[in-house]
């Protein structure tokens, strides 16, 4: 079924599908001409479901069967597509969601009249997390009475877990591909079947430049960025202050060229994921993960060991260590700088006391992270499966667990974090207490 050419639509047709999706961008100045080679891929599993919908059609044949939304993304026929088309098929990719025009032909489709179906197809996988909107990823199913086609058991699971391309990567079972683009194509020919051609309408999202984009940041999903570490005012004894500024947010502990400090950096890293990043002192932090406020988002923990020669910060971190909170994921940069690593053992000891439960327990990259990630490439490669792991554990979570808060009255040493100690709970502002929904 792979390969092959087909029509992207014709001018004056209602085509059954319109394939939406997000171009890869090209690592060279001229975009239009790379983008060919680098969507290959996808403009084959285009032919492919053109060819899957004729098969179907029966007595509903079309000369314009899909509309392949890229090449001219804002122009005029762009928008009669999306304003003609009987079937809206988005091909769903991290990369999708953070795509402003996507984002707008998803919202000209889902406000048109008349209302269409909407086929989402999933080409790579995206957490729960990373989806700004409602979207069921499973492979589409026809709406009764009609017999979905055959897709084996095999096939579905691998479509989950690897979306199509996937599939097209799978040399052993070719057909989990071909079923799952035919069972894709039953479901654009019942909406054809559905579906009256919408009138003619010049007017109708003539200018896609002016329509909203559906995906805007202000729908993404919040996470929260502890930074735990000295500021230059708050050094351990004899620790060099290189990697250190005046607040604990401007550590920078590896020397790679950039001059942003890591928690800025880590906070962009959110926000091409799709959340919506805020960076906090610990302070700040400590009275959601001591259960003295509700959390209304999962948090990242950045941690520098050197901090834990303040026995006040290690007997801190115990405290957080012993809860059981598994939407805060906990990232330990080991700092390149001479003096870090001749003091790697005593470090490691340092956080073993610290954290005893969370490097002994729960998964090999969880524990590792915690231990010490000691490159901002392995840093950025553990933040992007950890920040999704802890957001989709604090969606799952049972927000009525937490442990009894302390009494009120309970005293709290002075802050080694450079930064002021948090209120008491019983000063803590009422609103924290509110769960706030992802």
């Amino acid at each position: 079924m792979r390969g092959g050419r087909s029509t992207e639509g014709e001018r004056d047709k209602a085509p059954h599908f319109f394939l939406s999706y997000a171009p890869v961008p090209s690592p060279v100045g001229d975009v239009d001409a790379a983008r060919p080679e680098a969507d290959k891929d996808v403009r084959e599993f285009y032919a492919d479901l053109n060819r899957a919908v004729a098969g179907v059609s029966g007595p509903f044949p079309s000369p314009a069967l899909g509309y392949l939304g890229a090449a001219d993304r804002t122009g005029a026929d762009t928008a009669r597509a999306l304003h003609r088309c009987r079937s809206f098929v988005p091909l769903i990719t991290r990369r999708y969601f953070t795509d402003v025009y996507c984002g707008r032909q998803w919202y000209a489709y889902t406000h048109r009249a008349p209302r269409a179906t909407l086929i989402p197809a999933l080409w790579t996988p995206v957490p729960t997390t990373a989806r700004p909107v409602t979207v069921d990823l499973d492979l589409p199913v026809p709406q009764r009475p009609a017999v979905p086609v055959r897709v084996e058991e095999a096939a579905q699971l691998r479509y989950a877990k690897g979306g199509l391309y996937g599939l097209r990567q799978y040399y052993d079972h070719p057909e989990y591909y071909d079923q799952c683009v035919r069972r894709i194509a039953q479901c654009v020919m019942q909406a054809v079947r559905r579906t009256p051609e919408p009138t003619p309408d010049e007017t109708e999202f003539t200018d896609l430049d002016t329509v909203p984009d559906a995906f805007a940041a202000s729908s993404w999903h919040p996470l929260c960025i502890a930074v735990l570490a000295p500021d230059v005012h708050h050094l351990p004894p004899d620790r060099r202050d290189t990697k250190y500024g005046r607040e604990p947010r401007d550590w920078q502990p590896f020397s790679d060229g950039y001059a942003t400090p890591l928690a800025e950096r880590t906070a962009e890293l959110a926000r091409n994921l799709g959340f919506a990043p805020e960076i906090h002192t610990y302070d700040e932090a400590e009275p959601v993960f001591l259960g003295q406020r509700e959390a209304t988002s999962p948090w990242v923990l950045i941690l520098d060991p050197w901090i834990l020669h303040d026995r006040t910060a290690l007997e801190r971190l115990r405290a957080f260590d012993a809860r059981d909170l598994p939407w805060v994921t906990v990232l330990t940069p080991l700092a390149d700088d001479p003096q870090t690593r001749d003091a790697r053992e005593e470090l490691a000891a340092l956080l073993r006391s610290a954290l005893p439960r969370r490097l002994s327990g729960g998964r090999a990259i969880q524990r590792g992270a915690a231990a010490g990630i000691e490159s901002s490439e392995a840093f950025n490669s553990r933040f992007t499966e950890l920040a999704d792991s802890a957001a989709q554990q604090y969606l799952n979570r049972d927000p009525l667990r937490s442990s009894p808060r302390p009494r009120a009255s309970a005293k709290r040493p002075h802050s080694a974090f450079g930064g002021p100690v948090a209120p008491a709970p019983d000063e803590a502002d009422s609103q924290g207490d509110q769960e706030a929904q992802p």
